[in-house]
């Protein structure tokens, strides 16, 4: 019996033994023949041979319906075959498609190439800047420790001139209280030596003119310019009886 195959049509040896499709004609004439010879046929014979005709003609179907598609699956193969053996007019195109999809890759290759050139400056930039700030922030730091301390220094010295200045101040006030306390005793005792001086005037004065009245008279202008001379008030202040430091 012939089988579709995917490489063609070939017999099948295992489908010979069994009942082919011509088989099912045979047995009816044989009925009909036998019919006709006035031999009855039984009615299960005639069913068999009516159901073995229907399952030939199937059979048959099938068979059509598998040479059919394997028909149109080498007629597309053969189609196929053919238009790769012809030059397509698409083919140019698709070749000045791949080549410039190539340049393209190629310039993209060498952007991206140049682009982790620029990246890896980049980064070596980044990391000399990160390292030159950390550098500057140390140097800051440092710096700032160092004013601080200058400040505290500062600081303390500031409140020891101001305590110097308290103390200072202190005893320039305490100077002030001593002179205007000096001052008030050199007023006192510029007073108590005014008024011995005037009392040593009086007394000199008195004893001049007692003296006047025993030696011989004078003038009256000549009499008060010695009793009130610059040498009878000097004799009168180097008396031992006047004592300015009793004051």
């Amino acid at each position: 019996m012939l089988r579709p195959s995917s490489t063609g049509i070939y017999w099948d040896p295992r489908a010979a033994p069994g009942p082919s499709a011509d088989q099912p004609l045979l047995a009816r004439g044989a009925g009909r023949a036998a019919t006709a010879a006035g031999f009855p046929v039984p009615l299960d014979q005639l069913r068999a041979e009516l159901l073995q005709e229907r399952s030939g003609r199937q059979d048959l179907e099938c068979d059509k319906v598998s040479l059919e598609r394997q028909n149109k699956e080498l007629k597309s193969r053969l189609a196929n075959a053919e238009g790769l053996q012809r030059p397509s007019g698409h083919v140019p195109q698709l070749e000045a498609r791949v080549q410039e999809l190539q340049e393209r890759l190629q310039a993209e290759e060498r952007e991206k190439s140049t682009l982790l050139s620029s990246n890896r400056k980049l980064e070596r930039k980044v990391k000399e800047l990160s390292i030159q700030i950390e550098d500057e922030r140390q140097h800051v730091s440092d710096q700032k420790d160092q004013l601080s301390l200058r400040v505290k220094a500062l600081k303390r010295q500031v409140d020891e001139a101001e305590e110097e200045i308290e103390r200072l101040e202190g005893a320039r006030k305490k100077a002030q209280r001593e002179l205007e306390e000096q001052q008030e005793l050199n007023e006192q005792l510029q007073n108590r030596v005014t008024a011995l001086e005037k009392e040593a005037w009086r007394k000199a004065a008195r004893s001049a003119a007692d003296s006047s009245l025993r030696d011989e008279p004078l003038s009256s202008d000549e009499e008060s310019d010695s009793a009130y001379g610059p040498s009878s008030i000097a004799s009168l202040l180097n008396e031992p009886t006047l004592q300015t430091s009793s004051c």
